[in-house]
């Protein structure tokens, strides 16, 4: 994958995904916008990142996959109004708002690992994007 193809790929990235974190290389994440300045600079990071990209891979371990998708959802959440956000029809029905949403995935409930598993393939749909 070229320069341009790793642009072009940054271009296809919705606005509010650009600097949010995509990948992962040795415990540290990087958000596009951090990996297309790599590819540019031509840097042995920028090369990781890269091959990653081209791979369609978000990170350099299988654990690092959840951590980031934690992470994503950490700052997603911290982003919304304090307001619900969805509810369930569950006895008893139950609303969340994204402190709760935040709660239960830090504390790995059931919703928790659902919205794990969603931001997990989000995370995969983006990387594979060309």
């Amino acid at each position: 994958m070229t320069l341009t193809l790793v642009q072009r790929w940054f271009d296809k990235l919705p606005e509010y995904e650009k600097d949010l974190p995509l990948l992962m290389v040795n415990g540290t994440a990087y958000t596009p916008r951090t990996a297309l300045n790599e590819v540019q600079r031509n840097t042995a990071l920028g090369q990781k990142l890269q091959a990653m990209i081209e791979r369609g891979t978000v990170g350099t371990l299988a654990s690092e996959e959840d951590t980031l998708a934690r992470l994503r959802l950490n700052e997603l959440l911290r982003r919304e109004p304090e307001r619900p956000m969805f509810a369930t029809l569950t006895l008893p029905p139950r609303t969340y708002k994204p402190s709760d949403l935040l709660r239960e995935v830090q504390q790995g409930t059931p919703v928790g690992l659902q919205w794990i598993s969603a931001e997990k393939t989000q995370m995969r749909y983006l990387v594979g994007l060309r």
